[in-house]
């Protein structure tokens, strides 16, 4: 089996991934999807942070690897369709992509452990990912901010 290339890689999880509101419909198991759909209506992300989401005038694409029945997945994929609500900036690109179902695309791409959220840049490189939970910041805006604000100082 030939290794592919990172490029590749990405490309493909672009290809078959979904958009994140996509993926929260056509979640199989209704309580999943009910908790899914009422997590996006409630959440409230911290709009200093929307704000700046809103704000980016460069691209940036995330790939997440996902699993309908991961309790993180059920938390982490709403609060990022809420987050892409109330940004609305089209120069972000979400595409939610099926762990289980595309387990070689994850091994690839050195994917574990779910939710796995990988952010890119216009340029398509890799400028950071978290897995799991938050990490650094208290939220997933402010973890993202905390990825995306390195890359947008850096310019």
């Amino acid at each position: 089996m030939r290794k592919l290339r990172w490029t590749d890689d990405l490309l493909m999880a672009m290809k078959i991934g979904q958009d994140v509101f996509d993926y929260i419909n056509t979640v199989r198991n209704p309580s999943s999807k009910q908790t899914m759909k009422h997590r996006v209506q409630e959440y409230q992300p911290k709009q200093d942070v929307v704000d700046k989401f809103a704000e980016l005038s460069s691209r940036y694409f995330i790939i997440v690897f996902s699993a309908e029945w991961n309790g993180e997945c059920r938390a982490q994929i709403p609060s990022l369709a809420k987050l892409l609500i109330q940004a609305k900036n089209s120069n972000i690109s979400v595409k939610v992509v099926d762990f289980d179902e595309n387990r070689d695309i994850a091994e690839e791409m050195h994917v574990l452990r779910i939710p796995a959220i990988i952010v890119h840049d216009k340029s398509w490189r890799e400028i950071g990912r978290f897995v799991e939970k938050p990490q650094h910041g208290a939220t997933l805006e402010e973890e993202l901010w905390e990825i995306v604000g390195k890359s947008v100082n850096a310019s």
